[in-house]
């Protein structure tokens, strides 16, 4: 057992990096598929296929829950009338990953000076 980080401060630690990484990975899919019809389908099905199998799982049940939301954004933002609603709400989730996933690890270097 490593004696530097708290339990609770390494969850924490994990939930910000998946966070940053997350809204990386969404950011990403949003420029890669944005306008393109068959790539959009193919990537947000893969997505969304992913999201199933997570959700089957009792402990990656959010993370499923949050891969299936963006899987469907994905796979929507292929469509002409509503891809440009699902893309910019692709890039606003990509940026509160992020905000969320550096709030989480400025608490926990927060609550270690103190």
């Amino acid at each position: 057992m490593s004696d530097l980080m708290k339990k609770e401060n390494r969850g924490k630690m994990a939930i910000g990096a998946g966070g940053i990484i997350g809204g990386f990975a969404l950011m990403s899919l949003t420029g890669f598929v944005a306008g393109q019809f068959l790539p959009a389908l193919v990537v947000g099905g893969l997505v969304l296929w992913g999201s199933v199998k997570l959700l089957q799982k009792p402990n990656s049940a959010l993370v499923g829950m949050v891969g299936l939301v963006a899987g469907g954004l994905v796979a929507a933002s292929g469509l002409p009338l509503v891809g440009g609603l699902a893309s910019l709400l692709l890039g606003l989730s990509g940026f509160g990953l992020i905000a969320g996933g550096g709030w989480a690890i400025y608490q926990v270097f927060r609550s270690r000076r103190s």
